[in-house]
């Protein structure tokens, strides 16, 4: 069980969050985030032990080991402009990569646009929703993390795709301290305000700069090189010898 006292312990002074919610089971945090927030409109985060029905994007569903993994979603307001929209995705990965490292000293990957990989492995990913509310957008983030997971609780299908961070370090890790570092450098970036620094921190994490890649374009499965992120945080591909601002998923290659 998720000790919520001990994660606050290790929050910032100012955390981000004025309510934390758990709940031992639930369908999705994501779902929860939404109910709570049309309810009373407050910087929540929601996390679980056991989440039965998580998503994932597009119609694929997040495997969720329970008491093992770390699934949560939280309340993100706007912090830059409409232009730079996409800044906003790219601050969750780096912040997941930034947390590890403090607490593990392990160097993650991100593939874009944000999921969490180790040598071609899935460690982790995230979810945004989003909606306007008066002036503003609210982002509805969720995030999982495989922590605490051994070969034996993926599926099949997952064995040869997933890893997580105690088979990686070879030690079970306490999850509410790791979470707490996750949330504290999140805190930081946005204290920061610096879209050029959020760009070449997650270029300096990505697994893929300059490799080739498969994206949709007109409709079509391509094949292109992944160069860059531009100043709005798109991803910037190159296909048929021009560059392509692209908002999408990829597949590696």
């Amino acid at each position: 069980m998720l000790d919520v006292d001990l994660l606050r312990s290790h929050l910032n002074h100012q955390p981000l969050f004025n309510n934390i919610v758990y709940f031992p089971t639930t369908d999705s945090t994501n779902n929860d985030l939404w109910r709570l927030y049309h309810q009373s409109p407050q910087n929540y985060l929601v996390l679980t032990d056991h989440q039965t029905a998580g998503k994932g994007r597009g119609a694929n569903r997040w495997f969720s080991c329970p008491k093992k993994n770390i699934t949560c979603s939280f309340v993100l307001h706007q912090t830059f402009d409409v232009k730079q929209f996409n800044l906003h995705s790219l601050m969750i990965p780096l912040s997941i990569i930034k947390g590890v490292k403090k607490h593990l000293s392990l160097n993650l990957q991100i593939k874009w646009p944000n999921d969490i990989m180790y040598n071609g492995f899935k460690v982790g990913g995230v979810l945004i929703e989003t909606k306007k509310y008066s002036q503003k957008y609210v982002f509805n983030v969720g995030v999982g993390i495989n922590v605490n997971e051994s070969n034996k609780d993926f599926c099949k299908s997952l064995n040869k795709k997933a890893l997580s961070l105690k088979m990686i370090c070879g030690k079970t890790i306490q999850r509410e301290v790791l979470l707490a570092n996750i949330l504290n450098e999140l805190d930081n970036i946005i204290k920061e305000n610096s879209p050029n620094k959020i760009i070449l921190d997650w270029k300096s994490n990505c697994s893929h700069i300059n490799n080739s890649v498969c994206f949709k374009y007109n409709q079509k499965n391509v094949e292109g090189l992944f160069q860059n992120i531009n100043n709005k945080g798109q991803a910037v591909i190159r296909f048929n010898n021009r560059p392509v601002c692209y908002d999408g998923e990829i597949e590696t290659i």
